[in-house]
């Protein structure tokens, strides 16, 4: 599949009016409290224009972005006060790379959506004067271009992007899609391979295509997938790819769901629980 990297129109069509972008900029001072959140999301009201029209914004320092807003969740949150946008999560990755020694420092970002998270640890490398690479793997095609726009928008060259989806052995997937919120599309598994669609791998199959032989941090967000494609993980991956820390979507429910304890059973301990992650350190 082709990689396209290019914003078009270029970035800067979309931006807001000058008004309402320092509307939206000053949502950057606003405290990490209850009336903080309340005003944010008033603003963001304010300055979102249609269901469908784009934003184009820089979210964090350097990084550009162009947000659909009405189209996908994790574009709203980050519209105004992206301090607020898992801040806990992108912390800790933060800080496990300024302590890593590993040159360059690889992150995975398993269901990389629209590259928030692979935006945020390319800020946060060039902040820190660190060398990264990351592997992004996004299998929905529509968002993967707005994925691979963004990358261009913000000049992440170090950013590998892998047009598959992860799962614990290989096959062939379609994407069944969510009506509003394209972070919710799902991958359904196909055994007709003629199908239009993508290839379902396990994580070190992928690694092994884009020439990666360590991971020193990973997010995972699969929709439902998570469990089945870490578990692969650790049944066929060499212990070089079991990141030192791992970010997992583990729900609003139990403490400690089936993919935590899985995890766990494999040498992971909870350092963190976010409203629907939990942060994870290999002993």
């Amino acid at each position: 599949m082709t990689d396209i990297r290019e914003m078009v129109p270029p970035f800067g069509t979309h931006r807001l009016s000058a008004p309402m972008e320092r509307l939206r900029g000053a949502t950057a001072h606003l405290p990490a409290n209850r009336l903080g959140r309340a005003l944010s999301s008033l603003i963001r009201r304010l300055v979102t224009r249609g269901p469908e029209d784009p934003i184009d914004a820089e979210i964090f320092p350097g990084i550009r972005a162009r947000l659909r807003p009405g189209t996908n969740r994790c574009e709203k949150r980050v519209l105004t006060a992206a301090q607020f946008y898992d801040h806990q999560e992108r912390a800790a990755l933060a800080a496990a790379l300024q302590a890593s020694e590993s040159e360059p420092f690889v992150f995975a970002d398993l269901g990389a959506n629209v590259g928030l998270y692979s935006l945020w640890m390319v800020a946060s490398a060039r902040t820190a004067g660190r060398s990264l690479q990351v592997l992004a793997v996004e299998p929905d095609p529509v968002t993967r271009s707005r994925l691979l726009a963004n990358l261009a928008a913000s000049g992440a060259e170090n950013v590998v992007v892998a047009p598959v989806a992860v799962g614990a052995t290989a096959g062939h997937g379609t994407i069944v899609e969510h009506g509003n919120n394209r972070g919710e599309n799902q991958v359904a598994t196909s055994d007709a391979a003629e199908d239009e669609g993508f290839e379902i791998l396990p994580l070190d199959e992928i690694c092994d295509r884009h020439g990666i032989s360590r991971i020193d941090a990973m997010k995972v967000d699969l929709e439902g997938h998570d469990e089945a494609a870490l578990r692969g993980m650790f049944e066929t991956a060499p212990e070089a790819l079991w990141p030192r820390m791992l970010i997992v979507e583990a729900g609003k429910g139990e403490t400690r769901p089936p993919v935590v304890r899985l995890c766990e059973a494999n040498g992971y301990t909870t350092t963190g629980r976010t409203r629907l992650n939990a942060i994870m350190q290999r002993h």
